[in-house]
C-alpha cells in the first residue's frame, strides 16, 4: 500500500508586525537592523515579519497564521504578501491584538473576513467558520476561531472565576483597548465568546465526523492557547493566566483533531495529548522579547 502523502504546514502567531510597521521600531536594535537589511535584500520578500526564505522550495502545503500578527485587517494583507513569496495559501484566525487599532471586533472581524475573500482564495480567514482542502486524496478540515478563554484555568468555581475575570480587568490591557458591541470589552464578553466557540467547535467536529467517519482529519486553529501547560512553567497559576488559556483537554481526547495550532502565550510549545499535537511557534515583540529577531516559522508535517 502506498503511504498517504505528507502534509505540509508552516506555523507563525504573534508576530505583531505592528512593532516595526515603517519606518521601524522606535529603538531598533542591531538585531532588528540585520533581519531589516537581510528582508529588503529578498526579491518579493514582506517588508515586516520573519524571514521566510528559509521556507522556499520545502514543499509548504498551507501557511497558518494564529493570530496577533499586526493590527486590524493589516494581518490579512501580510497574509496575502506571504501567500504570494511562498506560492501557498495560508489560513488565518484574529487574535486580540488584531483590535489595538480601536475597532470593535463587530466591524473588525467583517472586514478582515472580506479582506481576505478578496484574495481569490489565497488567504482564508476564520471565525467561528471552517474550510476543507485536498491533498492529493487527503482532505483536511481546517476549524478556525479567535476562542478567547473561560477563565477557569486557577479554579471553575464561581468565586475563582470572578476573581480571575476581576484581576484581568484591572491588569490586562485589552479591557481598556478592545471593544465588542460598541463597548470596553470585559472579561465576561470574553467568556461568553469562549464558551460560543467551543459550543461551535464541538457542533462542527461531530458534523464532520458524521459526515466522513471517525477517521476524518481536522486541524484546529486558535489564537488562545487549549492547555495550561502551553502558559509556560513560570506561568502557571499566576494571576493573568486564565487569560491566556483554557483546560481543554477533554475536549481534545474527545474531538481527536490531528493538530491544534495556537497562540497567544509567546511560549513556542510542540507536545502530543493522546492522539493530537498542540503546537505553537510564537514570535513575540521586536526589539522588546530577546529572541524575537531570530524567529523562524516552524514547518510540521500531518
Amino acid at each position: 500500500m502506498t503511504e498517504a502523502r505528507k502534509i505540509r504546514l508552516a506555523l507563525m502567531s504573534d508576530l505583531h508586525n505592528e512593532f516595526e510597521a515603517p519606518p521601524g521600531p522606535a529603538r531598533p536594535t542591531a538585531a532588528w537592523m540585520e533581519l531589516h537589511e537581510s528582508r529588503t535584500s529578498i526579491p518579493g520578500h514582506p517588508e515586516v515579519g520573519p524571514l521566510l526564505d528559509s521556507l522556499l522550495g520545502e514543499g509548504i502545503d498551507l501557511v497558518v497564521l494564529a493570530g496577533d500578527i499586526d493590527i486590524g485587517a493589516r494581518s490579512i494583507e501580510y497574509a496575502k504578501r506571504v501567500s504570494l513569496f511562498l506560492g501557498a495559501k495560508v489560513i488565518c484566525v484574529a487574535g486580540n491584538h488584531e483590535g489595538y487599532d480601536g475597532r470593535d471586533f463587530d466591524l473588525l472581524i467583517p472586514e478582515m473576513r472580506a479582506a481576505a475573500r478578496a484574495t481569490n482564495g489565497w488567504v482564508t480567514f476564520l471565525e467561528n467558520e471552517t474550510a476543507a482542502f485536498g491533498f492529493d486524496g487527503r482532505r483536511l478540515h481546517v476549524l478556525g476561531c479567535t476562542l478567547w478563554t473561560d477563565y477557569e484555568a486557577n479554579g471553575d468555581s464561581t468565586g475563582e472565576i470572578s476573581q480571575a475575570m476581576r484581576r484581568v480587568a484591572d491588569g490586562l490591557n485589552d479591557h481598556r483597548r478592545l471593544f465588542l458591541r460598541g463597548r470596553l470589552l470585559t472579561p465576561a464578553m470574553a467568556r461568553e465568546m469562549n464558551l460560543q466557540s467551543r459550543s461551535w467547535l464541538a457542533t462542527e467536529v461531530e458534523r464532520i465526523r458524521g459526515e466522513e467517519g471517525n477517521d476524518a482529519e481536522i486541524l484546529i486553529v486558535t489564537h488562545h492557547a487549549p492547555v495550561l501547560e502551553a502558559s509556560g512553567p513560570q506561568h502557571i497559576g499566576g494571576r493573568l493566566t486564565p487569560a491566556f488559556v483554557s483546560d481543554m483537554t477533554k475536549e481534545i481526547t474527545a474531538w481527536r483533531p490531528v493538530a491544534w495550532v495556537f497562540g497567544h502565550t509567546h511560549y513556542s510549545f510542540d507536545t502530543m495529548f493522546g492522539d493530537t499535537r498542540i503546537v505553537s511557534a510564537q514570535r513575540g515583540y521586536v526589539c522588546i522579547e530577546p529572541e524575537a529577531e531570530g524567529f523562524m516559522p516552524k514547518v510540521i508535517e500531518l
